[in-house]
């Protein structure tokens, strides 16, 4: 520890000592020649003053504010409206397109697992959104998965069974 303080005191030592010789140093002035007079730098009043303001050529220089692509927008008339695909890999086949691979858990929670024809394997929980019309896992049962589509008034339940291999 006290080794490090001597470091530190004779670090911060050399550092004043240089600085304060640096405040000290005169500047020196050029030997021989005088300042040219004011009067010097300024033209005569008769003589044309020089040109001094700045002036920019474009020629053969890209412009600077054009983009690098160029890129056409065209109004494209949709023949059908349809719907937007969603983000989601449940809601972009309908429910029956889904396999159910398998139940697992108690009374109190079930989780469904399905597969879809890409060979994917999804959880399903009550509540999750699944299918093309926005349905809605409303049960999953030991053996069964149900699905309710709204579509307008009416729903639809749609029921995926669990098929067991023999």
């Amino acid at each position: 520890m006290k080794k490090n303080k001597i470091i530190v005191w004779g670090v911060l030592l050399i550092f004043f000592a240089a600085a304060s010789g640096a405040v000290g140093a005169e500047v020196p002035k050029p030997s021989g020649q005088a300042p040219p007079p004011v009067s010097a730098l300024v033209a005569p009043a008769g003589s044309p003053a020089p040109d001094s303001s700045y002036s920019y050529n474009p020629l053969g220089k890209p412009d600077p504010f054009k983009p690098f692509m160029d890129v056409e927008v065209k109004a494209v008339k949709k023949e059908k409206q349809t719907k937007a695909e969603s983000i989601f890999p449940l809601q972009r086949a309908e429910v029956e397109s889904f396999r159910l691979v398998g139940i697992i858990g108690d009374d109190v929670r079930r989780i469904a697992v399905v597969e879809d024809s890409a060979k994917r394997f999804y959880p399903l929980f009550v509540g999750t959104r699944i299918g093309l019309r926005n349905g809605k896992v409303t049960d999953i049962l030991a053996d069964r998965l149900t699905v309710d589509e709204e579509d307008g008034k009416k729903t639809k339940r749609i029921i995926l069974k669990l098929r067991k291999n023999i």
